[in-house]
């Protein structure tokens, strides 16, 4: 099991070691190497290869230890210690500095002591051992500081909780979490998950409860602490609306009155055709507003600016108590699968007092894609005996008339796109757009994607492969909309086994791609390869005519591995049965991006 953090709990002579799901092994006595996982002892210093935690130990004197995600771990970081530091020493040499008397060790004898276990001569330089003498002397280190005694190890579990709106994380909502006979206050964090929950105590009931709009306790999730760990996604089913467009009281427009643009950025599928039918407007009018020369050409993340169409073509339905959909739909001549899908509606039985539905005047929904306010998480029992209270949501029960368009009277109530489809990728593409092809060198000197994600310590520049940055990329798109990092978000290989992600076998737009060397997102297809939009791609590229290292943009691969986020996964069900587009690489970098790739290099690797 791999290992992400390490807690040393000195009063107690323990480790507390947490692996990537969350379960953690707590390794109590034995020799201060085994619970460590450091064979030699080594003290931690920056940069430590595998350290995953540090413990401080008084042995009299304080000592700050390094903590390693393993006992191969350590070995590999005592291998690197002495390659690096004593390759031109003298075992006695070496004992001076690697063991010295200040600090409590007896260096003559630390000496005899490895000669005697490995077989080195006293004028042999550590440098020139072959192999076997090499592991032998790592062995006869181990030995002398403690020989990797154990002690006890012990296993815990945990159930971790996340909230999701189906696309994204769900921040600050609160729950009741009762474990035992204890209650807890907690609330979601910035990426949507709770605290995590230890089983302490194996047969603990544990019981998240919710209050939902009518003051009532429901219960979204409970269960007995066993031996397992769980990681489980609420996905929220309720969300309440408001459309800020839109006045208390609705007042006559004014005439020739103009209608404030909608930002839209284009989803995998799109057309302009699609757009333009959503939005009751022209493929026309939308190339003309937009300078799109091509209108049989729009591209995934591209933003369009898009004005609505004629007036009192749609309006603000707010949900009685009692309503259905179907219900509503007679009411008001309309559809329930168009209602249901125009409004984003995952579960149509499932609509509720206070909810604004956009309904089409003339039987066809206009895009109502409105902002999510609040959360009911899964397993909502009943229904709110009372509309939802809040400042901004209009209670007025008729129908509120959306107003015109943008060159008429009556400028169109339209609400603006709430972008569910892989949010990271826009960011991915500003980036890319904001350096046409710089190459790392430039980049790092105000974007150092690793100190923008928290690693620019360990990790000062952008610049060689040993500073390799397209997962510190992928991991700033995250972390610039919300989603949680992977936990080494500078490693192309975290993704795999990360906890916060979930692997799919089939690729579609906005996923990571990785190849365990290599990290990309997905963005379509050219001949059964995917198109990834990615940083630190195209190493050697000829880019505007000047030799570039890693930049940003898109490249062709195959043989990778694919993940999103788990936070995502109610909305991957309905994104996996979209096709990737077919693309021409060159044509993405030259339209998308603004620059010409003239050939391709390899990628850098982390």
């Amino acid at each position: 099991m791999r290992f992400i953090n390490a807690i040393y709990h000195a009063s107690t002579k323990t480790v507390e070691y947490e692996s990537l799901n969350g379960t953690r092994l707590l390794k109590t006595g034995g020799s201060l190497n085994w619970r460590f996982n450091n064979p030699g002892n080594l003290i931690s210093v920056k940069n430590q290869e595998g350290k995953i935690g540090v413990g401080v130990v008084f042995n009299p004197d304080k000592h700050s230890f390094a903590i390693f995600s393993s006992i191969k771990a350590g070995e590999n970081a005592k291998r690197d210690l002495l390659k690096k530091k004593y390759n031109n020493y003298t075992i006695q040499e070496m004992m001076k500095k690697y063991a010295p008397g200040n600090d409590g060790n007896n260096p003559e004898d630390y000496a005899n002591f490895i000669m005697s276990e490995s077989g080195i001569l006293k004028g042999e330089k550590v440098g020139d051992l072959d192999d076997t003498k090499f592991s032998k002397l790592i062995k006869a280190i181990s030995k002398k500081e403690g020989g990797l005694k154990p002690g006890i190890e012990k296993w815990v579990y945990v159930t971790k909780l996340t909230v999701s709106d189906g696309s994204r994380p769900v921040a600050d909502v609160p729950f009741k979490v009762t474990l035992g006979n204890t209650s807890y206050e907690w609330k979601t964090d910035a990426y949507g998950k709770l605290r995590t929950i230890i089983h302490t105590e194996p047969g603990m009931a544990i019981v998240v409860k919710y209050t939902n709009s009518s003051g009532k306790e429901d219960i979204v999730y409970s269960s007995i602490a066993g031996n397992e760990t769980k990681n489980i996604l609420l996905t929220r089913n309720f969300s309440q609306f408001t459309a800020k467009t839109l006045a208390e009281v609705p007042k006559a427009p004014r005439e020739k009155s103009t209608q404030k643009a909608i930002e839209y950025i284009v989803m995998s599928g799109d057309s302009l055709s699609k757009i333009a039918e959503r939005y009751k407007t022209t493929t026309d009018e939308i190339a003309k507003n937009n300078n799109i020369e091509d209108v049989s050409k729009i591209f995934p993340g591209q933003h369009l600016t898009i004005y609505g169409g004629n007036a009192n073509s749609s309006s603000i339905y707010i949900v009685e108590q009692g309503d259905t959909l179907a219900k509503i739909a007679e009411k008001k001549g309309a559809n329930v699968e168009d209602i249901t899908r125009q409004n984003n509606i995952s579960d149509p039985d499932k609509i509720y007092p206070g909810q604004s539905i956009s309904i089409s005047n003339n039987g066809s929904n206009t895009a109502g894609d409105i902002e999510k306010l609040t959360v009911n998480p899964p397993a909502l029992k009943t229904v709110s005996k009372k509309p939802l209270q809040n400042k901004e949501a209009n209670t007025n029960k008729k129908m509120l008339e959306s107003v015109g368009g943008k060159n008429s009277g009556n400028p169109i109530a339209l609400l603006p796109h709430d972008q569910r489809e892989a949010p990271w990728m826009a960011v991915a593409i500003k980036e890319a757009k904001k350096w046409k092809g710089a190459d790392e060198s430039i980049i790092t000197k105000t974007s150092n994607y690793h100190q923008l994600i928290g690693f620019g310590k360990m990790l000062p520049n952008l610049v060689g492969s040993k500073h390799a940055w397209c997962a510190s990329f992928i991991n700033y798109c995250l972390q610039e909309v919300g989603y949680a990092k992977s936990h080494f978000p500078f490693r192309a290989r975290s993704f795999i086994g990360d906890s916060n992600f979930f692997e799919i076998s089939k690729p579609i737009f906005g996923a990571i791609a990785t190849s365990g060397h290599h990290a990309t997102l997905v963005y379509g297809i050219a001949k059964g390869d995917i198109i990834g939009l990615g940083g630190n791609q195209g190493g050697l590229s000829i880019i505007n005519g000047s030799i570039s290292a890693g930049t940003i943009k898109f490249s062709i691969y195959k043989g990778m591995r694919y993940f999103l986020p788990v936070t995502y996964k109610a909305y991957y069900n309905e994104a996996q049965k979209n096709s990737l587009q077919q693309f021409d690489v060159n044509e993405l970098n030259s339209k998308v991006l603004n620059m010409t790739v003239k050939s391709k290099g390899k990628e850098s690797t982390r």
